[in-house]
């Protein structure tokens, strides 16, 4: 093929792309369309490392020490969910909507009335359980924030002086989202069932609670993107969802994965073949594509680049360069990895070291104050910085002058020291 009529094929291509932008861009411009990217779908699915799954805080409940055996539900509770007389099993449910039955939420109410616990986190609850705890089916929730950012904090007294920062993130940048608070007058108090405000908002509205029922309780949280992996990688997010989970007295976590999704027919058989996602009709993929005006374009730009990729790639007249992949930062890996080894092998010494290693590197990142030999100058300038009593800093390296010295570091000295540098991460600015 000649040169004019590559020329010719390329001035076509875009002819044809001005006119399919002029067709579809000025179609029905009275219609916003909105593209959501597949990455930032809230899934709330503990096995998913995305953005808006809950991978971390399942990594979180198998290793705070808090709770015991791990169970994951992937069908009806009437089915699934264990009840132990001889322990605290915990019904756990962080999504979006959860979409028990009617027949299922009384059974997980006679699950909690006989001294088990149950925490769900969802903007949107079952009916039937709105219908067992409220006055009227509608008035769960107060009147909702619509913002970027919102702060939170505890009501227990020793929490209640720290405050949460968290930012509704969305493809990589801030972005309006829904904040929910209960309207804690809605519920039904008695005495065998009371309500107590665990955490509210820097504005005071409640969105964690505890509901005393029969033998057990009942805790709610009106943000479950609170506990998203996205939020969960920020230190307020993870801070505070450590907090949350101290609320939660220690047992088995019995993680419900089923009731994410609607399952049509479940129950009481109230569901009609139009209800929910199992009823939808099923499109075919070409017919969604066209449907979508984002996939169109994309499928449009595909078959264009197709051509011209055909028309160009016989003349290209150098060899690809790979590209140079950037070098991965393994350290933390690294010293994680190591520390489990130090510690499955009673090597507490070394782990020792390694604690204070990454003491320093912490302090040196985040305040550029590098030292290997911390004298009282460095822990005065530190302590004004951090804010952090002085005292505690001192107490936190002459430990580690003493384990260091120690032959045989003990696992309560090993302890001891963990919780003090925790104590200083927690209160430091």
């Amino acid at each position: 093929m000649g040169k004019s009529g590559k020329i010719l094929i390329i001035v076509g291509c875009v002819v044809v792309l001005i006119v399919l932008l002029y067709y579809f861009g000025l179609k029905e411009p009275e219609i916003e369309e909105s593209y959501v990217s597949d990455n930032w779908i809230e899934t709330y699915d503990p096995q998913d490392k995305g953005h808006d799954g809950t991978y971390v805080l399942k990594e979180l409940l198998d290793t705070t020490g808090l709770f015991g055996e791990f169970l994951q539900l992937d069908a009806p509770l009437e089915e699934t969910l264990e009840d132990d007389s001889l322990i605290n099993d915990i019904y756990f449910f962080v999504g979006h909507q959860n979409y028990m039955s009617d027949s299922t939420s009384n059974y997980l109410m006679e699950f909690v009335e006989k001294g088990n616990t149950a925490l769900i986190a969802t903007s949107e609850f079952p009916e039937k359980l709105i219908n067992l705890l409220c006055h009227y089916n509608d008035t769960i929730f107060t009147e909702s924030e619509y913002k970027q950012s919102q702060s939170l904090k505890f009501l227990h007294p020793e929490l209640s002086s720290k405050r949460y920062q968290f930012d509704y993130i969305y493809n990589n940048k801030k972005d309006i989202h829904t904040w929910n608070y209960f309207d804690t007058s809605a519920f039904i108090q008695s005495y065998d069932r009371t309500l107590i405000p665990l955490g509210m908002s820097a504005s005071n509205k409640v969105n964690f609670i505890r509901i005393n029922y029969g033998q057990g309780q009942l805790i709610l949280h009106s943000i479950p993107y609170c506990f998203t992996n996205v939020s969960l990688m920020k230190n307020d997010g993870f801070m505070y969802i450590e907090n949350v989970l101290r609320h939660v007295p220690p047992g088995r976590v019995q993680w419900d994965k089923y009731n994410l999704d609607y399952h049509w027919g479940d129950g009481d058989g109230s569901g009609d073949s139009d209800g929910g996602s199992g009823g939808e009709e099923r499109v075919s993929k070409i017919q969604f594509i066209l449907d979508n005006p984002p996939l169109l374009w994309a499928f449009i730009i595909l078959l264009i680049g197709a051509v011209l990729y055909a028309l160009f790639k016989g003349k290209r007249m150098q060899k690809i360069i790979p590209a140079v992949e950037s070098k991965k930062n393994l350290s933390l890996e690294y010293i994680n990895t190591l520390s489990s080894l130090y510690l499955q092998e009673k090597k507490h010494e070394k782990l020792v070291h390694l604690k204070l290693k990454t003491f320093l590197n912490y302090i040196a990142e985040r305040y550029y104050m590098h030292t290997n030999k911390p004298d009282m100058k460095f822990i005065a300038k530190l302590a004004n910085k951090s804010s952090v009593p002085e005292s505690l800093i001192i107490d936190i390296f002459k430990t580690f002058d003493e384990l260091e010295k120690t032959f045989d570091v003990t696992d309560d000295q090993l302890i001891s020291l963990h919780q003090k540098i925790e104590t200083f991460l927690k209160n430091c600015r």
